[in-house]
């Protein structure tokens, strides 16, 4: 209340002039942050960086071809995700996507496989769909839904945004939060493992080691999650990769496919949050691996990665880049965080935040927490910085206008 009535004064004192441009924010709002910032860590200066585009040109250069591993996040998610995903960054990039396979395990964790052509080169993508293995939980949350048999529904009012957040926010999206950090999280874990035994061209086997012995020559990898994604996926590489079994080669087989991970793109990333939850304990370290574990499961993958290019470069580490970490966060989005060291090694890679606005801030004062997180990928300037990345002192690159439709 006090602070309705500190607006109502501010508001009188403002001249007329002043008074129509505030009433004119508070009908179309404004976003703070509509060009990003752009900060390079420790200090928050403007830094280039790559995207996909310079990636395919890069592997194109070396004979091979650029691999994009997509993850989701939290809250009910499609098919029709990935393909609007790949649609997306597809146009970015002034090409085509095309879906090649889809496998689905019998837990419910998909793959879907697509082809992307692109005038500077194509590059394959998998999106990982987990959304299903949550279903069931979500569904014993639906006695809180508006309806009017009080045995199976809500019949009590709420306001309009409360209830939306409520339903949506809270039931449908925090709740596969919930699942994940506890035991009903397991199967998660498990299936995600075999995915990423399935990314780095091995053959998994539950309970088992991933199988690299006819795995095919490593390939560049970009990787991009979607908030809980992040989570959920570098728990399973850190399971894959602390697990090469007896095999004198799996190790350097390992190294070589960890080694080969260029970019690691972030949105509404919540790894600060999440790894308070009680992080996974790492299985029984191999010997022959001198990554360490660490406290953030971010800095777990940045070990590894690390860990690989050392292992396959070891006469001369100079030759093979730092992988770089790239977050972008919107600071109204109630559920994602900015990164900072220790979370990443700096001597180990490197690490940009992107602060942007999904979408409007009305007097200062509220922006959709809803569209705050599930916006980025309508951001036609996250977009574009995902597909073509950014030179220090050039227009920053948007992808051209998609139909928005929903954030999920």
């Amino acid at each position: 209340m006090w602070l309705n009535k500190w607006r109502i004064v501010a508001l009188c004192g403002l001249g007329t002039g002043a008074l129509l441009a505030a009433a004119a924010a508070v009908v179309v709002g404004t976003r703070p942050y509509d060009r990003p910032v752009i900060a390079a860590e420790p200090g928050g200066q403007d830094a280039s960086f790559d995207g996909i585009s310079q990636h395919i040109a890069s592997a194109r250069q070396k004979g091979t071809t650029l691999h994009v591993l997509w993850v989701h996040g939290m809250c009910t998610h499609e098919p029709s995700w990935a393909a609007d995903r790949a649609s997306r960054i597809a146009t970015a990039l002034g090409g085509s996507a095309t879906q090649t396979g889809t496998t689905t395990d019998p837990g419910g964790l998909t793959r879907i496989l697509y082809h992307i052509d692109t005038g500077g080169g194509d590059f394959d993508a998998t999106f990982v769909l987990w959304s299903a293995m949550t279903r069931a939980f979500k569904r014993t949350l639906d006695f809180d839904s508006p309806g009017q048999d009080r045995k199976t529904a809500f019949p009590y009012t709420r306001a309009t945004l409360n209830g939306s957040l409520k339903t949506a926010l809270v039931n449908d999206c925090l709740s596969d939060a919930v699942v994940y950090s506890g035991r009903h999280g397991d199967p998660i874990r498990a299936a995600m493992k075999q995915a990423v035994c399935r990314e780095l061209g091995g053959k998994p086997l539950a309970g088992e080691p991933c199988d690299l012995t006819d795995a095919p020559p490593a390939r560049p990898l970009v990787v991009i999650t979607e908030s809980l994604g992040s989570k959920v996926l570098f728990d399973a590489a850190r399971a894959v990769y602390h697990d090469p079994g007896p095999n004198p080669g799996a190790r350097r087989a390992m190294n070589e496919r960890f080694a080969s991970v260029r970019s690691i793109f972030l949105m509404a990333n919540q790894i600060p949050l999440l790894d308070i939850a009680s992080p996974m304990g790492l299985p029984d370290t191999d010997p022959g691996t001198d990554a360490a574990p660490e406290a953030s499961s971010l800095g777990d993958m940045i070990g590894m990665v690390h860990a690989g290019q050392m292992a396959m470069f070891a006469n001369n580490p100079a030759s093979m880049a730092p992988p770089t970490v790239v977050a972008f966060t919107d600071p109204n989005d109630l559920l994602s965080y900015r990164l900072l060291p220790p979370v990443v090694d700096l001597a180990r890679a490197r690490l940009i935040n992107v602060i942007g606005s999904n979408a409007a801030t009305w007097l200062g004062f509220l922006e959709r927490p809803d569209i705050a997180h599930c916006g980025y990928t309508l951001n036609r300037t996250v977009i574009g910085l995902i597909a073509r990345g950014h030179t220090v002192g050039e227009t920053l690159p948007e992808a051209p206008i998609v139909e928005s439709g929903q954030c999920l």
